[in-house]
């Protein structure tokens, strides 16, 4: 296998993922290998095998008949992803809260300003940028490394959920109200609110995705 096929078999591999985490192919859509193979201009081969390995990793699946779909949300997935994320958040922001300096307090601060302006507007992938940079100052401040990398494996692999969540109404405006009442919280140096609102914010969200599956499922029967 060339050089040159290998990276276009990876750029392949890479753009459908993205696609998929991105929410731009959508849970339960049918992916057709020619038409693929048409929208990124190469042979199906490459696109045949992007999907395997998207399949190995859980993000489509295959039947006979009805061909490769985008993996629906899973519960099963939600639960424990969401779970392990508010345990860890919490203690992140514990861990975070003695060492937020007054700067820190400020940039979180601008930060939330510009997701309370982006929620007004719908802005979704700023929403998301800007709360990835929230988070990420008080990952860092918590002085913990391996913390630290768990929290961007688990921020990456909640990355479709997150984003179906931000599309169930009102959740954009809840969304920065949790963050300001983190901040807060944060600026007070209140370690134990601190964690319980690091922790609320991520069940609230698991329970928002969980009612948003259920509620999808029931119109769909």
């Amino acid at each position: 296998m060339s050089v040159t096929y290998r990276t276009m078999q990876g750029i392949v591999y890479d753009t459908i993922r993205e696609a998929i985490l991105e929410g731009r192919y959508k849970p339960g859509q049918r992916l057709v290998a020619d038409d693929l193979a048409k929208e990124l201009g190469v042979s199906r081969m490459p696109i045949r095998e992007a999907l395997q390995r998207l399949e190995v990793i859980g993000l489509v699946t295959s039947a006979p008949h009805r061909g490769t779909s985008v993996s629906e949300l899973s519960e099963i997935e939600i639960i424990e992803i969401y779970h392990i994320r508010a345990v860890l958040e919490g203690l992140a922001a514990r861990l975070a809260t003695p060492h937020l300096t007054c700067t820190h307090h400020q940039q979180l601060n601008d930060l939330l300003i510009q997701m309370e302006q982006s929620t007004s507007t719908q802005e979704i992938d700023q929403i998301l940028q800007l709360n990835h940079a929230f988070h990420l100052i008080i990952w860092n401040a918590a002085d913990a490394p391996r913390l630290l990398v768990l929290m961007e494996n688990l921020y990456d692999a909640s990355r479709r959920f997150r984003r179906t969540s931000l599309q169930v109404p009102g959740r954009l405006a809840q969304i920065a109200q949790e963050h300001r009442k983190m901040l807060k919280a944060l600026m007070q140096r209140d370690v134990d609110l601190a964690e319980r609102y690091a922790i609320e914010h991520h069940e609230i969200t698991a329970t928002i995705l969980l009612d948003s599956i259920h509620r999808n499922h029931t119109l769909g029967k």
